[in-house]
């Protein structure tokens, strides 16, 4: 048992690094962060190059990481054709917002500097005035409002872009479908067979139900296996403050090694190309997910096993929404999302005639940072970071059946860590943070190391979230 206990050590090392590599929240003034769309009235006096002047411009408030509030525009079609920068870090008491840096350029280059700057939030609406000096009796002010497009808390769903709320809700269960995807493939990888539970072992190898599959000298002088699946998912949010449908094709494949006795480890390769249409912001958004995830497993006894596996995705969006007040105009926008993930679980099995009951507790870490991006229309939407810490618990039922073994799982998962979201306008977002995943199927097993399966899965316990899904899996084992 020492290899065992030298790879639970190693287990548990991983996942504190896992969990201390997270990338950090910004936990403090999280109700500035996000983007505000206004307008911000300037006016010039005193000695200024064609003033006094007044004038409209329309501006970009954009919260970053920590205390850095960036805001910029443009002239709305005056005469002088001046234009509006600001930067700055900022220092907040309470919901107010002081010490930007920056100023006024005017047409001919002239930049005033900023003598006093403030700004409050109320609800989703930040108001803000200014004074200014560019020197030789040439002074100005500045005041306006702008509204709250998006941030970590509130979205306004006509003009939020599409990956803000489809990350939000989809998150959570396309990590799970990952994570519950390779810790059965790598039981698999343990027993020969892809059952959820984990696997018996007998004097001539791993065993399930008399099946043999991995068997030291088959064939190879070290044992391994290769596989590779298929799903088709369809999903639809019908609330209209977040609603959009849409479906995905997901293609999971890998190879594991049986280096040292009862152990396995490989590495799983993902691509998945997804589908969506976001009525929320009469958008459309495609996506294409690359992933790649080292695992390991081992048998601790006949009737105990133990999963673990790291794995990062990259996200490729492309989406368009449409302008708001029934306009035909696309805003697009090309976005990317890194996302890094750990799971552990412990899997159990136990045989009565020919059932197999089966039953695993296993917990999940994950992070995704969708970078800062430019919409088409000059909107800056900031830095999103979703971060997912949940624990689950499933059970699992089969029936032998000669070479094949229908079943049904009934998965249970609580996230403790959910970012919420509110809606400005429309019905309040549930925010759920628990679901439970009905998966049954059919699985089949053959002596000569040949096994697969062919399941189908539906999602509970959403309030306004539907998912169905079907998978098919083929494994082969040397």
């Amino acid at each position: 048992m020492r290899y065992l206990e030298k790879h639970i050590r190693l287990i548990v090392a991983c996942t504190m690094i896992f969990l201390s590599s997270s990338p950090t929240w910004a936990t403090s003034n999280e109700d500035f962060l996000g983007t505000y769309v206004g307008t911000d009235n300037v006016t010039l006096f005193g000695s200024c190059a064609g003033g006094p002047f007044t004038g409209a411009y329309a501006s970009t408030i954009s919260g970053l990481n920590g205390n850095t509030v960036t805001l910029s525009g443009t002239s709305n079609a005056t005469s002088d054709g001046s234009t509006v920068s600001f930067t700055g870090t900022d220092s907040i008491s309470g919901n107010t917002l002081t010490g930007i840096s920056g100023g006024l350029q005017d047409s001919a280059g002239n930049v005033g500097a900023f003598t006093s700057f403030s700004a409050t939030l109320s609800g989703t609406t930040l108001t803000f005035n200014s004074t200014g000096d560019f020197g030789g009796g040439c002074t100005f002010s500045t005041n306006g409002s702008a509204t709250l497009v998006s941030g970590d808390t509130v979205i306004v769903p006509e003009v939020t872009s599409s990956s803000t709320v489809t990350e939000a809700v989809l998150f959570n269960t396309q990590v799970q479908g990952t994570v519950s995807d390779v810790s059965s493939h790598i039981s698999g990888a343990l027993s020969g067979i892809g059952f959820t539970g984990g696997p018996r072992v007998s004097d001539n190898g791993f065993k399930i139900g008399g099946t043999t599959g991995l068997n030291a000298g088959d064939g190879s002088a070290i044992p391994y296996g290769v596989w590779g699946s298929y799903s088709y998912s369809d999903y639809e949010n019908d609330l209209s403050s977040t609603a959009f449908d849409g479906s995905s094709h997901s293609f999971l494949g890998g190879i594991d090694f049986s280096f040292w006795g009862n152990t396995v480890v490989g590495v799983a390769l993902g691509y998945d190309v997804g589908d969506i249409d976001t009525t929320f912001n009469r958008g459309q958004q495609d996506t294409d997910t690359y992933t790649i995830a080292p695992y390991f497993g081992a048998l601790l006894s006949d009737n105990l096993s133990v999963d673990f596996a790291l794995g990062y995705s990259k996200v490729d969006y492309d989406q368009f929404r449409l302008a708001p007040g029934g306009s035909t105009t696309q805003i697009t926008s090309s976005p990317n999302a890194d996302r890094w993930f750990g799971a552990l679980n412990l899997n159990g099995i136990t045989f009565y005639d020919n059932w197999i009951i089966g039953g695993r507790v296993g917990a999940s870490f994950a992070t995704s940072n969708i970078d800062r991006y430019t919409e088409s229309n000059g909107i800056i939407v900031d830095d999103s970071r979703t971060k997912l810490g949940s624990v689950s618990i499933a059970s699992d039922v089969a029936y032998s059946w000669d070479n094949y073994e229908p079943f049904i799982n009934l998965s249970y998962q609580y996230d403790f860590q959910l970012k919420e979201i509110t809606a400005a306008t429309g019905p309040a977002i549930s925010n759920d943070n628990d679901d439970i995943l009905m998966t049954t199927g059919v699985r089949y097993f053959n002596k000569n190391g040949i096994s697969g399966n062919i399941e189908y899965s539906k999602r509970f316990l959403r309030e306004d979230f539907d998912e169905d899904r079907i998978s098919l899996t083929i494994r082969a084992d040397f």
